[in-house]
């Protein structure tokens, strides 16, 4: 199965981001119109490795974090393996639901 590209969205407490995962190694996650993190990523079987690389919410010194992903009609889901970046463990943790 092929790493799903397009956009996503997933809640933490109040907050619903939007993730878009654009095919070419770069993730980006907005909330209220506004970027709050990108980040680069590369898939490597069922596993997703993502690295933050600017906005207010990033946190590049988390390094790169580490899921193995499985997508189930429109929910795309994480199992973490390793990652140094709390937020991200938190956001990934979640469900991520394929926008139309």
């Amino acid at each position: 199965m092929e790493f799903p590209t397009g956009f996503f969205t997933y809640t933490v407490g109040d907050a619903s981001p939007v993730v878009e995962f654009d095919g070419h190694g770069r993730a980006t996650a907005t909330l209220d119109g506004q970027v709050i993190v990108v980040a680069t990523y590369r898939v490597v079987s069922d596993v997703l490795e993502v690295t933050d690389v600017e906005g207010p919410f990033a946190y590049p010194e988390g390094g790169t974090g580490r899921y193995r992903w499985s997508l189930s009609g429109k929910v795309l889901s994480f199992s973490l393996i390793d990652d140094g970046n709390p937020g991200r463990r938190k956001g990934f943790a979640q469900p991520f639901i394929q926008r139309a």
